[in-house]
């Protein structure tokens, strides 16, 4: 239950509001009961722990939100006055984030004090912010730290070989769950970490003590993931085995298996009943060797399947690159880089030696170009020396100042470049819904958009055919309605996001776009 405490304190809100209620006999709106349920979003990947939640708890309904690719688990203010609320309370547990906490409290409001109508709640939510010390004392805290680190932490190594564990929550009111977070795992107070441009407040532990102790605190039997950040943590495992700068660390058992029936029945066998003579020995011997070669065959073909990119080859490694990455790539990265060739952005082939991807912009957005330079640079896919404003001979002679970089050469890039050229033409790969993510349609917006009849026009012209694709990913994935234009370039068009559809687009794209370029969604 502690783990499901966290969980929510990341990826879930409770949403309290009024119910409007029509009385169809006198023709007249009486007063509006109260909307109150539970609810968890998270990705269609994570569906199967919600599935395994709703088992657990017996209550709780599923729906896919396919145009987000997400999955939603909601609890009813049935299932919370039943279930929820007497196992949090019976166990004495609290949410820690200070929204949460408010909304937990306002709940409890209105059920202990059995307010029906909206109109009658006279209450404005007052919690006691946690120190570092009162959140380090939880009973439950680790439990929750699970849960949290399933819904807002990751595991991961950089291309230069650093692997770390982040997590991060937005407001300085949250700052104390940051600090707790590292002195529970790293047994050691954090430095002074400083708010981004979200206000968020990230601990990153990448030393190799600090690894090492988190891989102590996620590999106990107590404290492991479950599902895809099981699969993710068994990757970064592996990951850390085989590098050279991790490979020395104290490992603990695969914690794969735990999620792998079809592995655990060899476990059952006694073999303490069968070790009385040689004959039973030699048995025994070679069942323990079959049950090790098993198990490592199954990680291996997991490991292998899950840093495969989509639709792609196997990923091979340069031999003396600047930095040696072979893969997985991150799908932030991805959905960076996709965005960016639905814009200006651009993939040089080096045959035989990789690929790399050239980011341009012109010297007007060079806040969003720097911007996305650190991104890329951060997880040291590029130089990190910051870009220098150059010059360029357009169109009549004119001179435009503009801004460009690219990425270190890759072989674990050539399937980018193999599905978005053709002949040396760039098209619109066939598998771009599989990668326009919010984040890329943010990257594509940023790149090459302008602000047309209250709506928004993409500048890019690609084929007729490609702009269709485009259309009716974007209808798929996110439920927008767009249309298709001619540049009054022959066989050039361009996708146009009209009016009616910006505010399903806000939605989409707010979290994402940076400051420099909100203008882009005004009216």
């Amino acid at each position: 239950m502690s783990m499901l405490i966290g969980i929510i304190d990341g990826d879930g809100y409770i949403e309290i509001g009024p119910q409007r209620q029509y009385n169809k006999l006198t023709n007249s709106s009486p007063k509006s009961t109260i909307r109150a349920r539970l609810v968890i979003r998270m990705h269609n990947r994570d569906s199967a722990l919600l599935s395994y939640l709703t088992r657990v708890l017996g209550v709780g309904s599923l729906s896919r939100l396919d145009s987000v690719n997400q999955t939603r688990l909601i609890f009813s203010k049935k299932d919370l006055v039943t279930i929820i609320l007497p196992l949090i309370k019976e166990y004495n547990l609290q949410f820690l984030t200070v929204n949460r906490a408010k909304q937990y409290a306002l709940l409890l409001h209105i059920i202990e004090n059995n307010i029906v109508h909206w109109e009658n709640v006279q209450f404005t939510p007052s919690i006691t912010l946690l120190s570092v010390n009162d959140i380090i004392n939880l009973d439950f805290f680790a439990d929750w730290l699970v849960g949290f680190t399933i819904a807002e932490g990751s595991f991961g190594i950089k291309v230069n070989g650093s692997a770390f564990y982040q997590i991060k929550q937005k407001g300085i009111d949250n700052y104390p769950i940051i600090k707790a977070i590292c002195l529970l795992i790293a047994g050691r107070e954090a430095k002074e970490i400083k708010p981004d441009s979200a206000d968020c407040y990230q601990l990153t532990l990448s030393s190799k003590i600090d690894v090492q102790k988190a891989v102590d605190f996620f590999s106990s039997p107590d404290n492991h993931p479950l599902y895809y950040k099981l699969e993710q943590y068994n990757l970064w495992l592996y990951g850390l085995k085989n590098s050279n700068r991790y490979k020395m660390l104290g490992f603990l058992t695969k914690l794969a298996l735990m999620n792998k029936p079809i592995l655990m029945n060899i476990t059952k066998i006694k073999f303490i009943d069968i070790i009385n003579c040689l004959k039973c020995w030699v048995i025994s011997f070679l069942i323990i060797s079959f049950y090790v070669w098993l198990i490592n065959c199954y990680q291996s073909i997991e490991t292998f399947l899950l840093i495969m990119p989509l639709n792609s080859t196997f990923i091979k490694k340069i031999k003396g690159a600047p930095a040696k990455r072979i893969g997985p790539h991150s799908i932030d990265i991805i959905s960076i880089i996709f965005g960016s060739l639905l814009g200006e952005g651009d993939v040089e082939r080096k045959i035989g030696n990789g690929t790399r991807v050239i980011f341009f912009q012109e010297a007007v957005h060079v806040k969003y170009i720097l911007w996305l330079h650190n991104q890329l640079a951060a997880w040291g896919y590029c130089n990190p020396a910051v870009p220098k404003i150059g010059k360029r001979l357009g169109k009549k002679g004119k001179l435009h100042k503009i801004v460009t970089f690219a990425t270190w050469t890759y072989t674990s890039f050539d399937w980018i470049y193999d599905i978005w050229y053709v002949n040396g033409e760039k098209v619109v790969p066939k598998t771009i819904g599989d990668y326009l993510t919010p984040l890329a349609l943010t990257i594509w917006i940023m790149d090459s958009s302008v602000k047309a009849s209250g709506g928004l026009i993409f500048t890019n012209g690609f084929s007729y055919s490609d702009c269709l694709l485009l259309v009716q990913v974007l209808h798929k994935n996110f439920g927008l309605k767009t249309t298709i234009q001619s540049t009054g370039v022959s066989s050039e068009y361009r996708v146009y996001i009209p009016k009616k559809s910006m505010a399903e687009l806000i939605k989409i794209v707010g979290p994402f776009i940076i400051p420099e370029m909100k203008y882009k969604l005004l009216p």
